[in-house]
């Protein structure tokens, strides 16, 4: 086997591993999930020995034998620019996020709470006892100067409850809770655990893309949604920043502010929607007179720039690939949307990128492919020096390393494009898939979605079908057989077998891209063998 034909396999492998961790390691987690529960650990720092699991020794009491009952049930809504959200008197909770600016369907906005489902439902601890809110009815004070809401529960000797939520300009939801005159206060629980609703039609890719994030001792956990089992993850920790829940596009955090007071959380699957949702803890076994927690709800897209508006690193929730990739991945985002601002058209996007790239790399390529003509053209010398010295492999080698210098021709001179690709490819692949930008951006007839594979696979048939093309424009001329050796013929089976299984390959590692990647592969591949194909017509034209 000849030098080219181990650097295509080099490559084949390196392609494989590539994809195997990026796409089809996530799914084996997903039908591995299917077979068997796995159990979640926190990673270290944080314990799996939440102190709250005290908390649920606690008796749980309603509210009712505590405070008075207040009138029924009362939905309010705020909204600013970006969300409209819609509250419920009964246990001062939220049970509607709709995001003015995303569609899940004709006439349809996006929300980011399940239906009937409903977030931030508390639990009190206080007296050895755990109070559910949940099913009473809080009185309710809107003040529209500030856009927020008070919730309030009056119980005996002065206790008060207060729950209070003011709308920010973007996708924060900051909200208060107070707890006075109850004697002593242990903390309070707070119930996400209804999670974050479906955003897409398209959900089969749920096990990659939802995930549940928790930023706690300094350190982010990240548990794919094909880990949430039917053992709860939970742990404690000594310093809470945010957590959060997130679908491909979509995410819910919420934010602790100074001085931080949740001690635990605990993680699920709602099982209704079978997505991941959470709950944080404060209780303590130190009891205070009163007690005060201050958050920041957020609830909108997951972009890296909007979270990072809110500090703690809550961008990390963003989808952005591997940290050493990431300025690269940030400079396509950038340069995508730069362009999509003049051409509306992600797919005539995408060419141009395409075409921008292989104009950057046209040195490099036209090298590369110089060096390859080179090789064929001494194909008749290697040959000769194969046969003469097919006894003498040192001294063969000696004879090939000084007809490659002289022809200044280099065997593995093709590969540094196709590795220059790699990080790349990479980049894109995030970029297609999360950017929000790419969100049911079509292109043309049956391309409805970019960011989701081509649902006919005709993309992935084109792009191999001019790998093809190209692998045959730079196949070197047959030899005579009576001429070769066995060595030889080998060899260019090799190379005959290489032309057709590295198109099929491509074909099937492709396939489960989103088709925004195929797009601009096969484009690539197009330009690449335009370019081919004026070079050969120069050298024959020189020849």
């Amino acid at each position: 086997m000849d030098k080219r034909t181990i650097t295509a396999l080099l490559m084949m492998l390196v392609l494989y591993l590539l994809f195997d961790h990026f796409v089809w390691k996530p799914q084996r987690d997903n039908a591995r999930q299917a077979i068997q529960s796995e159990e979640v650990v926190p990673e270290s720092p944080i314990s799996n020995a939440p102190d709250s699991l005290s908390a649920a020794a606690l008796p749980t009491v309603n509210a009712d034998s505590l405070f008075s009952s207040s009138t029924e049930a009362q939905s309010i809504t705020l909204e600013n620019e970006n969300i409209i959200v819609k509250f419920n008197s009964r246990g001062a909770v939220i049970n509607s996020i709709e995001l003015k600016h995303f569609d899940f369907g004709p006439e349809l906005k996006v929300d980011l709470i399940p239906e009937q489902a409903q977030i931030l439902n508390s639990i009190v601890y206080s007296g050895g006892e755990s109070i559910d809110l949940s099913t009473h009815n809080f009185i309710h004070e809107v003040d529209s100067t500030s856009n927020s809401v008070t919730f309030s529960l009056q119980g005996q000797n002065d206790a008060i409850i207060q729950r209070s939520y003011r709308l920010d300009d973007q996708y924060g939801i900051h909200t208060d809770i107070s707890v006075n005159g109850m004697g002593s206060v242990n903390g309070v629980r707070l119930d996400l655990l209804a999670g974050i609703a479906d955003s897409e039609n398209n959900t089969k890719s749920k096990a990659q893309d939802y995930r549940f994030y928790l930023h706690a001792d300094n350190d982010i956990l990240n548990i794919k949604l094909s880990k949430l089992g039917k053992n709860q993850p939970q742990g404690s920790y000594s310093s809470f920043a945010w957590a959060a829940v997130r679908s491909k596009y979509f995410t819910i955090a919420i934010k602790e502010n100074e001085p931080p007071l949740s001690k635990s959380f605990s993680a699920a699957l709602n099982e209704n929607t079978g997505n991941p949702g959470f709950a944080i803890d404060s209780f303590t076994q130190d009891a205070k007179a009163s007690w005060q927690q201050s958050f920041v709800l957020y609830a909108g897209p997951a972009d890296a720039n909007i979270l990072n508006t809110y500090g703690r690193q809550m961008e990390e929730i963003a989808e952005r690939g591997a940290k050493w990739l990431r300025w690269l991945t940030n400079i396509f985002a950038w340069f995508l949307s730069w362009l999509h601002g003049y051409i509306k058209n992600y797919g005539v996007v995408l060419i141009i990128l395409a075409l921008v790239l292989k104009v950057l790399l046209h040195p490099l390529t036209h090298k590369s492919m110089q060096a390859s003509l080179k090789m064929q053209k001494i194909q008749p010398q290697m040959q000769y020096l194969q046969k003469k010295y097919k006894d003498d492999p040192k001294t063969l080698q000696l004879e090939m390393s000084k007809l490659y210098k002289e022809a200044g021709a280099n065997p593995l001179s093709g590969c540094l494009p196709l590795l220059l690709q790699m990080p790349i490819f990479i980049s894109l692949y995030n970029v297609l898939r999360y950017s929000l930008d790419m969100r049911n951006a079509g292109f043309v007839l049956w391309l409805k979605d970019l960011s989701e594979p081509d649902p006919y696979l005709i993309l992935p048939i084109i792009m191999g079908i001019f790998m093809v093309i190209q692998s045959l424009m730079m196949k070197p001329p047959k030899g005579n057989p009576d001429e070769m050796d066995d060595k030889q013929k080998a060899a260019q089976s090799s190379q005959k077998m290489m032309t057709w299984m590295m198109p099929i390959m491509m074909f099937f590692i492709f396939r489960n891209m989103p088709a925004g990647l195929v797009l601009y592969w096969t484009v690539f591949n197009i330009f690449s063998v335009i370019q081919q194909y004026y070079l050969l017509k120069h050298n024959r034209n020189k020849e």
